[in-house]
């Protein structure tokens, strides 16, 4: 017996032994198992992996971030496609399984009666329901010189109400353990009732099937899930989804996890947390287990909860083990989007909270260090995006909303620690936006970064010809009443409803819309205000380049009757 016992006790000298540095006092190596689900630490360069295991500290549990922030996939700044009514929503990352980078694309429909009136919290179409045509997510697979080709085709949704209402986070995972990415979406819809979600599996014909009738326990369950998540709570080898409900009539139900058998059927439970918006899984304290990283409304009545709830060992996050964070009430208590990478390089992973004002007004970054034993230092408020002293909104939908929505990290400029790479929807201010990390948590801002030249990399000049940009221009009378009378407004379905129910119809100044048929099928339709017209020819090249056709209609007034330079381009006339 003493003989068993003591070969049992040297066995876990042994484990933890090689947990924390190899023989040769070298640091062991990680990399990712062949099922993608757990970290391998390695001695001696061998390629033999460790058996999963929740007691062994040399293997740690995959969460979606190290997916996300992969180093070894190729990163560059996708096109600005407009794909979806708002903001696109997108992740990075190999689906085809041929070591170049593809772009999957999630976003919102375009309602049919909007209504902005009410609360400026309400939702898009004020009280009632939003309706409208639901779009599928849009994958962009792309090739060794970063060219990218749609592949939309691929996706299927065979619902009767098929398609996604208001995409909120995109979780990319191999969900059903068959070595190719699948993706499920949190969709809080575009109001407070919330929406159901979208679960997609990879299929052995090679495209994605959306699976939620047979893959998941509740498929018609509706929340408003602000924050979501994918990492193996469990430490059983699968990936698990954690997301956050906001129902304001029961005052929040916290946290609810869909656990994997094994196979991509998610069973959904409730598991603890508190209150949040914001939601990430991070192994903060390096104990194996994936723990969950909230941020809370802070203008919440009450005790709103930013921090970190402990993972017990089982997949739960009991609320009395946890540890408050830092807030910042009075000018940035609106929490988007939160996540963590290890920032200087010791090993842990430290914090960043993307931050915004009430109603969503300015936009700022928040970075918190891990000191390691459960202990953190705030590094304060990085602001990106300031409004006006004076300005007051009455809408989450105002000009000054740019916050981010996606937080990347990469060694972009090759020093080796890791920068941010941020994604804010269509924003001008802040989308594509770079903090450059200097070293003892200092960043430098760059906006519009040019991320070739960062990084040192030659940028790549293709060989094909490019056809000629070629477009042509149906100009209407300047009249509204007209334009009805003659149905001439009634290029697609989308700018049909924008005069007659829309948010041109509600407004009282008029100004220039330009309208873009973006492909020969005539499918896809996009429209701008006045004073994009910038980006409605840029959208009518891209789709030249890869339809060969396209249109371009302009409703005309001063700007542009008055702008004989866009005249004589949307009309080939002087």
């Amino acid at each position: 017996m003493k003989k068993i016992l003591f070969i049992f006790m040297l066995s876990l000298y042994s484990i933890q032994g090689f947990a924390s540095s190899c023989p040769d006092g070298s640091e062991p190596v990680k990399s990712i198992s062949e099922d993608g689900t757990y970290f391998v630490f390695n001695c001696g360069g061998s390629n033999k992996q460790a058996f999963p295991s929740s007691s062994s500290s040399n293997i740690k549990p995959l969460a979606g971030i190290d997916i996300e922030n992969d180093p070894n996939l190729d990163f560059f700044k996708p096109p600005l496609y407009n794909l979806f009514w708002g903001s696109d929503y997108f992740r990075m990352a190999d689906f085809n399984n041929d070591g170049n980078s593809d772009f999957l694309f999630v976003g919102s429909m375009h309602p049919t009666n909007i209504n902005r009136k009410g609360d400026g919290t309400i939702g898009t179409c004020g009280y009632d329901e939003c309706i409208g045509e639901k779009p599928l997510p849009v994958l962009f697979l792309g090739d060794k010189n970063y060219r990218l080709s749609r592949a939309s085709s691929l996706i299927m949704d065979n619902r009767e109400d098929s398609g996604l209402s208001g995409s909120r986070q995109l979780l990319i995972a191999d969900y059903n353990k068959d070595q190719v990415l699948d993706f499920y979406v949190a969709d809080n819809g575009m109001d407070p009732v919330g929406a159901r979600d979208s679960y997609y599996l990879s299929q052995p014909n090679g495209t994605w099937l959306e699976s939620s009738n047979t893959h998941l326990s509740h498929s018609q369950f509706k929340a408003f899930n602000h924050g979501a998540a994918t990492g193996d709570i469990d430490s059983d080898g699968d990936m698990d989804v954690v997301y956050s409900e906001i129902d304001y009539s029961k005052g929040g139900t916290f946290l609810w996890c869909l656990i994997n058998d094994g196979k991509g059927f998610l069973k959904k439970r409730k598991c603890g947390g508190f209150f949040a918006f914001g939601v990430e899984l991070a192994d903060l304290d390096g104990d194996g287990y994936l723990d969950v990283l909230l941020g809370a409304h802070e203008y919440s009545l009450g005790q709103p909860f930013t921090g970190i709830v402990w993972n017990n060992g089982k997949g739960n996050f009991p609320q009395y083990n946890n540890t408050p964070l830092p807030q910042y009430k009075k000018n940035w208590a609106t929490i988007p989007e939160v996540s963590a990478a290890d920032l200087d390089n010791d090993g842990d992973l430290d914090i960043v909270y993307s931050r915004a004002g009430i109603l969503y007004v300015g936009t700022a970054l928040q970075i918190i260090e891990n000191l390691g034993n459960r202990k953190f230092k705030d590094h304060g408020i990085i602001t990106l995006v300031e409004a006006p002293f004076d300005f007051k909104p009455d809408h989450e939908g105002n000009e000054w909303n740019d916050y981010i929505e996606a937080i990347m990290f990469r060694d972009l400029d090759k020093d080796g620690d890791a920068d941010m790479y941020l994604v804010s929807g269509n924003s001008r201010k802040t989308n594509g936006m770079v903090l450059l990390n200097q070293g003892d948590f200092n960043f430098t801002i760059i906006k519009h970064a040019n991320l070739d030249k960062l990084s040192g990399k030659s940028k790549v000049i293709s060989k094909k010809v490019k056809k000629p940009f070629k477009y042509s221009s149906r100009n209407f009378k300047l009249q509204l009443k007209l334009l009805e009378s003659q149905n001439n407004v009634e290029v697609c379905d989308a700018i049909s409803k924008e005069f007659y129910a829309g948010d041109y119809y509600s407004r009282t100044k008029k100004n220039t819309y330009f309208f873009v048929s973006l492909d020969s099928n005539g499918k896809d339709c996009h429209y701008e205000w006045a004073g994009n017209e910038g980006n409605a020819l840029r959208r009518c090249k891209q789709n030249n380049e890869t339809d060969g056709k396209c249109t371009i209609y302009a409703l005309g007034d001063n700007i542009v009757w008055g702008n004989p330079k866009l005249y004589k381009e949307l009309t080939g006339r002087k």
